[in-house]
C-alpha cells in the first residue's frame, strides 16, 4: 500500500509534544525567539554569528511583533545582520517575561548586598518588594500575607535555585538557619539583563537598595508590612494614618506584636522621611 506523501506516522503530537518541539526549534535557530527568554537560549548557542535573516524580518513592525501582511513585497532575499542587533528589539511586553526580569532584579539586589551581616531572606524578600512596587514595575508577583510580612511563598525559592543553577551565586544555610550569597562564576551574565530592562529605573532602585543597605532585618520587616498596608488603603480609598497603620499592623499577625508602637511610629516617620510610601491610585 502506498504511503501518503509527507506523513511519517499515524499518531498525531499531543499539545505537550508540539510545544516542546516548537521550542527546540526557537532554541536551535530553525524558528526566531519570540522572547527574552528564548533569546537567551538562542545566543548561548549562536553567540554573535551572523545569521541570514529574510529582509521582511528585519523591519520594525517584525521585530515589535507585529503581523507582516500578505500584501508585503518585499524582497525575500536575506543580508547578514549580528544577532547582537536583533537582541537590541524591544522585548514582548508578556507575563513569561516577568520571570526573567524578576530575576535579574533579584540578582542586582543580592549582588549590591550580599556581604552586608544583615542580609538574609527576610530583608531580601522586603527590599526586592520594596524595589518592585516603588519603582512600579508591576513585575506579577504574588504577594500574601505571612508572618514576617508580604511574601511570594514561591518566588524565593524560584530565585535560590535559578541562582545556583545559572551559577550566579552559590546559596547556603547557615547552622542558625540563615541564608548566605555568594557571587559565583557567572554572576556578570546578569547585569548586561540588568542594564537593558531597568535602565530607567537604575537611580531609583539604587536608592532604595542604599536605604536599606544597613538596617537590621526587623526594620525591613516593618517598614514592608506598613508599605503593603499603606498601598491597601490606597486601593480600597481608606483614610491613611499612624492610627489606621498601627492598628492594622497589629492584626496582621500575632508575631508583630513583639514590635513596640514606638518603633511602628519611628518607621512611618522615617518612610515620610525618605519617601518610602506607596503611590495613591489615579
Amino acid at each position: 500500500m502506498a504511503k501518503t506523501k509527507g506523513k511519517t506516522d499515524n499518531k498525531d503530537l499531543t499539545p505537550n509534544e508540539k510545544s516542546n518541539l516548537q521550542a527546540d526549534m526557537k532554541r536551535f535557530g530553525y524558528l526566531l525567539p519570540t522572547n527574552d527568554e528564548e533569546l537567551e537560549e538562542f545566543n548561548k548557542i549562536f553567540g554573535k554569528t551572523q545569521v541570514m535573516f529574510p529582509e521582511h524580518l528585519k523591519r520594525p513592525a517584525f521585530l515589535q511583533g507585529k503581523a507582516i501582511g500578505d500584501g508585503d513585497n518585499s524582497r525575500k532575499t536575506g543580508k547578514a545582520i549580528s544577532l547582537k542587533s536583533f537582541a537590541q528589539a524591544k522585548p514582548a511586553n508578556t507575563g513569561k517575561n516577568d520571570y526573567f526580569k524578576k530575576l535579574v532584579l533579584a540578582a542586582e539586589v543580592a549582588n549590591q548586598l550580599h556581604k552586608e551581616p544583615t542580609f538574609g531572606h527576610v530583608k531580601f524578600v522586603k527590599v526586592y518588594l520594596l524595589c518592585d512596587k516603588m519603582c512600579e514595575m508591576n513585575l506579577n508577583s504574588s504577594y500574601e500575607r505571612h508572618a514576617a510580612g508580604p511574601l511570594d511563598p514561591t518566588q524565593m525559592r524560584v530565585f535560590d535555585a535559578e541562582f545556583k543553577k545559572k551559577k550566579w551565586f552559590t546559596v547556603t544555610r547557615t547552622d542558625y538557619g540563615a541564608y548566605k550569597y555568594s557571587p559565583d562564576l557567572k554572576i556578570d551574565e546578569y547585569k548586561v539583563w540588568y542594564g537593558r530592562y531597568f535602565k530607567n529605573q537604575l537611580n531609583d532602585i539604587s536608592r532604595i537598595i542604599e536605604l536599606f543597605r544597613k538596617k537590621p532585618s526587623d526594620f525591613c520587616e516593618i517598614v514592608a508590612t506598613i508599605f503593603f498596608l499603606w498601598m491597601d488603603f490606597n486601593s480600597n480609598h481608606k483614610p491613611v494614618n499612624n492610627a489606621s497603620l498601627i492598628k492594622d499592623f497589629y492584626e496582621w499577625d500575632e508575631k508583630k506584636k513583639r514590635f513596640s508602637e514606638s518603633q511602628i511610629l519611628q518607621a512611618i516617620d522615617w518612610m515620610n522621611e525618605h519617601r518610602v510610601i506607596p503611590t495613591l491610585n489615579k
